[in-house]
């Protein structure tokens, strides 16, 4: 159970209840790591917001963040995220087992493209040690057909999904999948 009052379903009133709406439209129902931000109703907007880009991406970059969310989340210990976006990949992407084992040992083996790999890389390595990332960095990128947005949207979105791991940890997000 969380340390702190989300908002069930059927209590919901307002803002957080015409997202929850939405939500169960697309989902079938609200899962506990998207009940979380309904504390602050804002936030749960933002949140929603957020993995509606998401899921309005092409394929291969839903694919990429959903590796990425995956990543950050084994490396921070999060069990709740890291299972729901393994589950994710297994499901909804085709990755097997045996790829989601190597790619946790080697990143390199992520079935992507070799652009949304590179990027892979790239906002890994912004979260282990922001201050390495150099001009030749973004050259690099650059080079490979990625343009500046793709580079700073990457970065965002690893960035973002170490705040959720901290949040759901923090307040220990019971696992509902």
């Amino acid at each position: 159970m969380s340390l702190i009052k989300i908002v069930d379903v059927e209590n919901a009133t307002g803002k957080v209840k015409d997202i929850y709406e939405e939500i169960q439209t697309v989902f079938g129902s609200v899962p506990n790591g998207i009940r979380l931000w309904s504390i602050n109703p804002d936030a749960l907007e933002a949140q929603w917001n957020g993995i509606k880009v998401n899921m309005g991406m092409d394929l291969d970059k839903q694919k990429l963040y959903t590796v990425l969310r995956f990543l950050i989340a084994e490396n921070d210990d999060c069990e709740y995220c890291t299972g729901f976006n393994k589950a994710m990949l297994l499901n909804m992407y085709g990755f097997t087992l045996d790829e989601i084992i190597n790619i946790q040992k080697d990143i390199s083996t992520a079935p992507l493209e070799v652009q949304n790999k590179a990027l892979l890389v790239f906002a890994l390595k912004s979260l282990e040690d922001a201050h390495s990332i150099n001009k030749d960095d973004i050259s690099n990128l650059e080079s490979l057909g990625c343009s500046q947005k793709e580079i700073f949207d990457i970065v965002t979105s690893a960035g973002q999904m170490r705040i959720v791991t901290t949040l759901f940890d923090t307040f220990k997000v019971e696992i509902d999948y």
